[in-house]
């Protein structure tokens, strides 16, 4: 299969359960780049928390923060945030509400939230800051833990260029600019490096995956998948655990 890019989401697609990336993926994604392949990195984690996985494999181009922001080296190639006003508004309605416990805010620079003990040893990136006074920066996503889904849906209404994500299982919504959102990244990325969108195949596992699985050239769901993604996908390959990602491509790119 003649495919000028490959777009990995990480976690369940990419990294394994125990977040790491094997070395026959490792291997794979390397022989694919020799053959003049692009692999770019396309996932919900900021820069911060996908740092250690571009440093097991460097991407030629990274979508972070679920499509908000995306880059190939020092070249930001597309950049979509809730302007500072809004974000003020919208993260000072969240605390008020009680079945809002915790609040994450955060961009290429800051990782901002209210409670730290909230947070697993994963997240030691962000810091504790009053977002009351914090008024004057921009968010690439501002996500929330609600242990209600009607009190999130409420607050979405109210803020119409943002959309909410809930993550598959999770008690967890991500706020973002409307458009930040990772086939919209795609789309950039493919303009950057003059790509047609028919020459790339997209991995992925989750919601937040499945406009760029639907509409890439190929759509690879992972066998690990929810089934709204699967139902999308061209192709269903092994599960994360089992590299399926890096099976897939050996059988059909290299």
């Amino acid at each position: 299969m003649n495919l000028s890019m490959v777009v990995a989401d990480l976690d369940n697609t990419l990294l394994r359960s125990d977040k790491s990336i094997s070395e026959y993926s490792k291997s794979v994604l390397t022989r694919c780049r020799a053959q003049g392949t692009k692999v770019v990195f396309a996932t919900a984690r900021s820069t911060q928390a996908a740092s250690r996985f571009t440093g097991m494999f460097e991407p030629d181009a990274f979508i972070g923060y679920g499509g908000a922001l995306a880059y190939a080296g020092d070249t930001v190639i597309c950049r979509m945030d809730i302007p500072a006003g809004l974000s003020y508004q919208l993260i000072n309605e969240c605390l008020r509400e009680p079945e809002i416990s915790t609040v994450l805010a955060i961009n290429e620079t800051a990782a901002h939230t209210n409670r730290l003990d909230m947070l697993d040893t994963a997240s030691s990136h962000y810091e504790i800051t009053d977002f009351t006074v914090k008024n004057d920066l921009s968010y690439l996503k501002i996500s929330v833990i609600a242990s209600n889904p009607e009190t999130v849906a409420r607050i979405a209404s109210r803020y119409p260029t943002c959309d909410v994500l809930r993550y598959s299982g999770e008690d967890i919504y991500r706020f973002a600019n409307r458009n930040a959102v990772k086939w919209n990244a795609v789309r950039f990325v493919a303009d950057f490096y003059k790509i047609s969108t028919n020459s790339i195949v997209a991995f992925g596992d989750d919601v937040n995956d499945l406009e760029m699985i639907e509409f890439c050239g190929v759509g690879v769901a992972m066998a690990n998948a929810v089934d709204e993604v699967k139902a999308v996908a061209d192709h269903i390959c092994d599960t994360n655990d089992n590299d399926g990602l890096a099976k897939w491509l050996e059988l059909y790119v290299l």
